[in-house]
């Protein structure tokens, strides 16, 4: 009887080590999810929904109201907005649960990204005009085929095109931006005005409203970075919250700047 189970046994196995999904273990676990997301790998589709486990290789898309909120081993979380797409590289965690490499290529869409335990320079997120390298770092970035947008509320950023020009980010609220002719630093969007900045608050939606985003993944330094004004002469948030600093609901309600939700 043994000997007729071993035919089944081994044929179970091969199924197990045939499928992508369950031949390797997850890089991260999606913690928070809207309708319309979900992953694909080698042809096989399946839809994320709160508790499931993303992988190598994973190519991970968004329809019009989706929102993949992901939690890596290492507690990098990366956010895939609505109506984005990308892939899952490379994920290399150390038995210490730190991280040895973390690349994601991003092919489109709105995206925020915080590193986890890690080295910074394991880290690194390609787009189709660049890369970004990351130095502890929480930011958000927007990816069109023809232009990448960096906006840093943490840390540092630097940005390379594909013809190895660079610029870095360095001071909160830094924007920066490169195609395959330049990257450059734009600075504050307090500066940007007009049309552009209308567009700019279209492009960073959580960086004018975090209200979709669980707890964890929101950051304190976000909303004041496109919330403001369009003027140089904008008191600090300090003066305009007063001695005490206000609650992290109350940076991300729709009341607390009457402009905030766009």
């Amino acid at each position: 009887m043994f000997s007729r189970l071993l035919p089944a046994l081994a044929g179970t196995a091969l199924m197990l080590l045939a499928s992508p999904v369950l031949a390797q273990s997850a890089t991260g676990t999606a913690r928070g999810v809207d309708p319309q997301a979900s992953a694909t790998i080698q042809n096989q589709t399946r839809q994320l929904v709160v508790g499931s486990d993303v992988f190598i290789g994973d190519r991970v898309e968004t329809g019009d109201k989706g929102l993949v909120q992901i939690k890596f081993a290492d507690q990098t979380e990366l956010v895939v907005g609505p109506r984005s797409a990308l892939v899952i590289d490379d994920y290399l965690l150390r038995a210490d649960n730190s991280i040895g490499k973390l690349s994601v290529n991003a092919l489109a869409g709105t995206f925020r990204f915080a590193t986890g335990t890690g080295p910074k320079d394991r880290y690194q997120i390609s787009t189709p005009t660049g890369t970004i390298g990351v130095r502890g770092t929480e930011f958000d970035f927007v990816v069109t085929p023809q232009n990448t947008q960096v906006l840093l509320f943490s840390g540092g950023v630097q940005m390379c095109n594909a013809g190895g020009q660079c610029a870095e980010l360095t001071e909160t609220c830094d924007l920066g931006s490169f195609d395959t002719a330049l990257a450059q630093v734009l600075g504050h969007p307090d500066a940007i005005t007009g049309q552009a900045r209308a567009d700019l608050r279209s492009q960073f939606l959580y960086a004018v409203n975090q209200s979709g985003l669980m707890s964890e993944f929101r950051f304190d330094s976000a909303l004041r970075c496109l919330n403001r004004p369009a003027s140089e002469d904008v008191p600090a948030l300090d003066t305009i919250l007063g001695d005490g600093d206000a609650p992290v609901d109350d940076y991300n309600s729709c009341s607390f700047y009457e402009y905030s939700c766009g």
